[in-house]
């Protein structure tokens, strides 16, 4: 399966077609288990932080990820610069 940042998940047969037609396959970086030394995230992680949630996390919201600002759930620099944070 292939992920289409805000929009779905695509199944193989339609990933297919879109290679097929010309489509950009473009590998996801993955974070280490290391936090970020800064309070922003890198734009590597940012972009895995996007693909990852697809949508704003807040319940109730259903705006893209690529619109929404990306934030520590624990506050900085309580917590870390993290995937998981």
């Amino acid at each position: 399966v292939a992920l289409l940042p805000g929009v779905r998940v695509l199944p193989m047969a339609a990933l297919a077609e879109a290679i097929r037609g010309g489509a950009a396959i473009k590998d996801l970086w993955l974070p280490g288990p290391d936090p970020e030394p800064q309070y922003r995230p890198s734009e590597k992680l940012a972009a895995f932080i996007r693909a990852r949630d697809m949508f704003c996390r807040f319940p109730g919201c259903d705006v893209p990820a690529e619109r929404c600002d990306i934030d520590h759930v624990v506050p900085y620099p309580y917590g870390p610069t993290h995937a998981s944070n």
